[in-house]
C-alpha cells in the first residue's frame, strides 16, 4: 500500500512541475507579446515613419462599432431588418448561445429569435448586405459582425467592424475613390483621429462610438474601391496628436479661401485649430466688414477657386428669413427692419448676426444656426459655375455677406461645411500639386504630430 501511495505521489509532483513550467513558459510568451507592443510606438516625420523594430508591428486588429441609421439618415432606429449574405450566422439565447445558419435574415421587433435575449448577433465569413439600404449607391456591403438591439422605438443596428475597413469605406463616402492618392492618405489620417477620439455617450448603451451619417463622418454610404483600401494600408495607425493627445481632427468640403479656428466649436481651447490661408495670396484681414465683402465678392486665386462651392449666392424674401428664424427659435420677429452682422470670426465666418423686427431683435450665433435661420429651401442657391441648387435645409457656409435689394435680402457666401479643419477639395488639389499627405494635414491643423497609435 505504501509503495502505491508513494508512486502516485511522485506522478502528482511531477505533474504539477511539468504545468508550472508551462504556466511559466505562456506568462513569458504574452508578457513578450505585450513588451513588444509597447515598444513599438513610432512617430512621422517629414512623411517618413521611424519604427523601432526591424519587423513591424504585432498583428492586433483594432475593431470599431458604429450604429447603422435608416434611409435617409433620419433615425436610428429600424421598423425591421433584412440581412443578406452567402453564409450567414444568427446568434441568439442567452449569451448568444444558440445558432442558426443561412442566406438570408428578416428581423422585425416581433421576431421569435429575441424571446432570451434582447440583442443579436449576425455574422459571416464574407461580406453582408441590408436590403433597401443605400439602394442609391447600390447597396454597399459590410464586413464582419452586426449587433440588433430591441428597443421600445425600433430595431437598432450597429456593425462592429476592423478599424482599417471602417477607415476605407470612410475615405469612398467622404472624399471618394477618385481624389488622388495623398489627398485619400490625409483624409484616412483625419478618419482615423477622428473616430478614435469620438465618445457618443447617446450611443454607449449599444457599446457604440458613432453612427454613419454627417453627424460623425459617413461610413459606408459608397463601397471602397482598390485606392481606399491602400490609403487605409499606407497610413495604418496613424493618427494626429497635439501635447500627446488626440485632435479633434475636424474637416469638410470647401473653403471660400480661408479656415477659421476652434470657437465655432465652443470656449475649449484647441490651438490646432486655426484660421488658415489657403488662398495663393497674401493674408487679408477679412474679419473687417469691408475687407470681407470685397473678398467675398470677388473670386481669389486659391486652391479651390474651379469648385463650384467656392463662390455662391441667393435671394431671400422678409418672409422665408422670418419663417427660417421662426423654425429655428420659436421667436416671431415681425417685419424685419434691418439684418446686421456684427461679429466675424478667424478666416471672415460670421459669427453673431443680429436682426431688427417690429415685435423683437434676436441674436444668432452658432455658424449652423445662422446657416439655418438664412435658408430656405424654396430659395435658389446659384453655384460659380451657373448650377443651381434648391431644397437646401441650410445655406452652405456661413462664410457669408447679406445686402438689402428691394424687398428681398441677398446673400454672398463662399465654401461648403463649417470651415474648420482640413478642406477636403484644397487636400485634393494640393495633392494633385505633389504635396505629400503629412504636409497636407500640418498646412491644415496646426503643430501636430503624426504617431502609430
Amino acid at each position: 500500500m505504501k509503495k502505491i501511495i508513494i508512486a502516485l505521489s511522485c506522478i502528482v509532483i511531477i505533474s504539477i512541475t511539468i504545468l508550472n513550467y508551462q504556466c511559466q513558459e505562456t506568462f513569458i510568451r504574452v508578457n513578450s507579446t505585450s513588451s513588444k507592443e509597447i515598444s513599438t510606438v513610432s512617430k512621422v516625420k517629414q512623411g517618413i515613419i521611424k519604427q523601432d523594430e526591424k519587423n513591424g508591428y504585432p498583428d492586433k486588429k483594432k475593431y470599431v462599432n458604429i450604429v447603422i441609421m435608416n434611409n435617409g439618415y433620419r433615425s436610428i432606429y429600424h421598423n425591421n431588418i433584412e440581412i443578406k449574405s452567402k453564409n450567414l450566422s444568427l446568434y441568439y439565447g442567452k449569451n448568444f448561445r444558440n445558432k442558426m445558419n443561412g442566406k438570408k435574415l428578416k428581423l422585425d421587433g416581433n421576431s421569435k429569435y429575441f424571446k432570451d435575449n434582447k440583442v443579436l448577433k449576425v455574422s459571416t465569413k464574407d461580406r453582408m448586405r441590408v436590403v433597401g439600404h443605400n439602394v442609391e449607391h447600390n447597396t454597399p456591403t459590410y464586413a464582419d459582425t452586426f449587433y440588433v438591439y430591441k428597443t421600445s422605438g425600433g430595431l437598432v443596428l450597429v456593425n462592429h467592424v476592423e478599424l482599417e475597413e471602417y477607415i476605407a469605406r470612410v475615405i469612398s463616402s467622404e472624399i471618394g475613390e477618385d481624389a488622388p492618392m495623398e489627398a485619400l492618405k490625409a483624409q484616412a489620417v483625419c478618419a482615423r483621429t477622428y473616430i478614435l477620439k469620438s465618445k457618443a455617450k447617446d450611443y454607449k448603451k449599444y457599446n457604440a462610438i458613432a453612427n454613419d451619417s454627417t453627424d460623425y463622418q459617413v461610413y459606408n454610404r459608397i463601397d471602397a474601391g482598390k485606392k481606399c483600401y491602400q490609403a487605409a494600408k499606407d497610413t495604418a495607425g496613424i493618427v494626429m496628436t497635439h501635447k500627446n493627445k488626440l485632435i479633434n481632427a475636424y474637416y469638410f468640403s470647401t473653403s471660400c479661401g480661408y479656415t477659421t479656428n476652434y470657437k465655432i466649436w465652443g470656449k475649449e481651447k484647441k490651438s490646432y485649430l486655426r484660421g488658415e490661408n489657403i488662398t495663393k495670396e497674401k493674408q487679408k484681414n477679412i474679419k473687417e466688414q469691408k475687407s470681407f465683402e470685397k473678398f467675398i465678392k470677388s473670386s481669389t486665386k486659391a486652391y479651390e477657386s474651379s469648385c463650384p462651392f467656392y463662390r455662391w449666392e441667393t435671394s431671400l424674401t422678409s418672409q422665408q428669413i422670418i419663417n427660417g428664424i421662426y423654425h429655428l427659435t420659436g421667436s416671431d420677429i415681425g417685419t424685419i427692419k434691418n439684418i446686421e452682422v456684427n461679429g466675424r470670426g478667424e478666416g471672415g465666418i460670421a459669427s453673431q448676426i443680429t436682426v431688427y423686427g417690429n415685435k423683437k431683435q434676436i441674436i444668432i450665433k452658432k455658424q449652423s444656426d445662422i446657416r439655418k435661420a438664412f435658408c430656405s429651401i424654396y430659395a435658389k442657391i446659384k453655384l460659380q459655375n451657373g448650377e443651381e441648387r434648391t431644397g437646401m435645409e441650410m445655406l452652405p457656409s456661413a462664410f457669408i455677406h447679406i445686402e438689402k435689394k428691394g424687398n428681398n435680402y441677398k446673400i454672398y457666401g463662399g465654401g461648403f461645411g463649417h470651415g474648420s479643419g482640413m478642406s477636403q477639395n484644397a487636400a485634393i488639389e494640393m495633392a494633385k500639386e505633389k504635396i505629400s499627405y503629412d504636409k497636407i494635414l500640418k498646412k491644415f491643423y496646426n503643430n501636430v504630430e503624426l504617431i502609430k497609435h
